[in-house]
């Protein structure tokens, strides 16, 4: 039974992991044929015309989305039903809301026109929520490579009809047309294999409601905190500045996925490989400390890459019209070499300490939202940018402070700091080089490979064989990105090698 349970769980794995990736890559192409075509305007009023329809999505959730899953996962398909039906009747409530309440939340975006595109948006709020639905109950009973297919077709739908009814000269509503149409033929393609898959009968009994909000309001409400004020800022922004800034926004925040992808692979793997070390060679303490020192030797490269080559990568992907997206990258960027400091709050979630966890998501949002605020009235989207950067540094500083005082945690600082010191050496001594370089495809390849070069001999020198052993160790449990990272540390282990033999040689001589 257990060897059958791991076989399933590895299969599941490598299905969704599959799936996930065919759609980040199709839907990331399709963004940038689609910014292309659009340019930096009408691709700002997509994000901001989406501000209510993904609020509306997100709040019509109540939880149900892991009650579902639950339940189908023990076999309660009555329970599971319930959940299930619950879910899409509230998602097809809050889509109708949107429709009388466009013009008005239109106007608080003081964006009239934006009214006939909530509209066709209102079809995205209620496919979002039924396709929530209908994947968790597949997930529920093990349908995991109907799960990725759904992924493939979301994307290959939405990002195709998106650019046929663009190039076919609807513009802006063509986009949004065919975000729409991709969601709607997913979700409806989902709920019919959901339906086949389980003996689904309606039953809205109040005992079984009563049953299944019980479970799934706790999970909602803290995202019931989150979603709103995730959005206000989202409205701030879309009050504050121009669509042309969005639009640039949207494309830095674009392309911050490989970092948003490898920061949480890298936490996954450790959140369920730090288990592991507490019962081996050292405390857990030390286990948090070497876990820091790791994250920051593998996030701080692409975060300083992203800043350094941020002109070269969004000219020639999304190209020069986007202008004011180079500067947004680079300041989005630099706040991810704080990602070691997370380690913290990695260590309250392991030993459960769940409540002190949201006091400090709390103090966080309160603290930020005044900073945010006040940056977005003077200094538009740049003012929202570098808030962001302050509310990070601002936010690591509390962290480390309370979970030092209440479970005496002491992040080694000056490890980290050592951990970030080959990536910044590189990073401005290729910078230099760059700058004297003109031609933006030279800079770039000139550039990547020199920062490559000196980035792989300063860690070679400046880190430990047990890090690098460690690091190598922990990567095998990563997907697609794991194997990757290996390779380069394996590079780096025989250039610290050939290093240490040339060290003696010269020694004896």
């Amino acid at each position: 039974m257990a060897n059958r349970a791991s076989v399933k769980a590895v299969s599941g794995s490598t299905a969704l992991s599959i799936g996930s990736f065919v759609y980040t890559a199709i839907s990331a192409l399709g963004s940038i044929v689609i910014a292309r075509l659009l340019g930096p305007s009408d691709y700002g009023v997509i994000s901001i015309a989406l501000i209510y329809p993904i609020m509306f999505s997100g709040l019509a959730d109540l939880g149900l989305s892991t009650a579902i899953m639950r339940y189908a996962s023990l076999g309660d398909f009555k329970n599971a039903s319930t959940a299930f039906y619950l879910r899409i009747i509230v998602s097809l409530l809050f889509a109708v809301a949107l429709v009388p309440l466009a013009s008005y939340l239109a106007a608080m975006l003081q964006r009239p026109y934006l009214t006939p595109m909530i509209y066709i948006l209102a079809i995205y709020s209620f496919a979002s929520g039924a396709l929530s639905s209908a994947t968790a109950l597949l997930a529920g009973v093990n349908r995991y490579w109907d799960l990725a297919f759904i992924n493939i077709v979301l994307a290959v739908v939405k990002v195709s009809s998106s650019i046929a009814l663009i190039l076919a000269g609807y513009g802006v509503y063509g986009a949004l047309w065919g975000f729409s149409i991709g969601y709607f033929l997913a979700a409806s393609y989902a709920l019919i294999l959901s339906l086949r898959s389980v003996d689904s009968v309606f039953n809205l009994t109040r005992n079984s409601l009563v049953e299944v909000l019980n479970y799934s309001i706790p999970l909602y409400i803290p995202g019931l905190i989150g979603i709103p004020l995730g959005q206000l800022y989202n409205i701030l922004r879309a009050i504050y500045v121009s669509n042309v800034e969005m639009g640039n926004y949207q494309v830095a925040n674009n392309l911050l996925a490989p970092i948003n992808i490898v920061a949480g692979s890298i936490s996954t793997a450790l959140f369920t490989t730090l288990p592991q070390l507490i019962n081996e060679e050292y405390k857990f303490k030390e286990a948090i400390n070497r876990a820091s020192k790791y994250i920051a030797l593998i996030i701080t490269p692409i975060a300083i890459a992203l800043a350094l080559f941020s002109e070269q990568i969004v000219y020639i992907i999304y190209g020069s019209q986007y202008e004011l997206a180079p500067q947004y990258l680079s300041i989005m960027a630099l706040p991810n070499m704080l990602a070691p400091f997370g380690v913290v709050t990695m260590y309250l979630n392991i030993i459960g300490a769940t409540r002190v966890t949201m006091m400090l998501n709390i103090i966080n949002m309160l603290i930020g939202l005044p900073i945010t605020w006040i940056l977005l009235i003077y200094y538009g989207m740049f003012g929202a940018v570098v808030a962001g950067a302050i509310n990070s540094c601002i936010g690591a500083i509390i962290s480390l402070s309370i979970v030092k005082k209440l479970y005496k945690i002491s992040i080694k600082i000056m490890n980290i700091v050592k951990y970030w010191t080959p990536s910044l050496l590189s990073g401005s001594l290729t910078y230099l080089m760059m700058s004297r370089i003109a031609d933006i495809w030279a800079a770039l390849s000139i550039g990547f490979m020199t920062y490559i070069l000196l980035l792989m001999i300063l860690v070679s020198i400046m880190t430990s064989d047990d890090d690098l052993i460690n690091l190598i160790d922990i990567n095998r449990n990563i997907k697609y990105i794991g194997p990757l990272i290996n390779y380069i540390l394996s590079i780096i282990f025989e250039i610290r090698l050939m290093l240490r033999e040339l060290w003696t040689y010269i020694s004896k001589t």
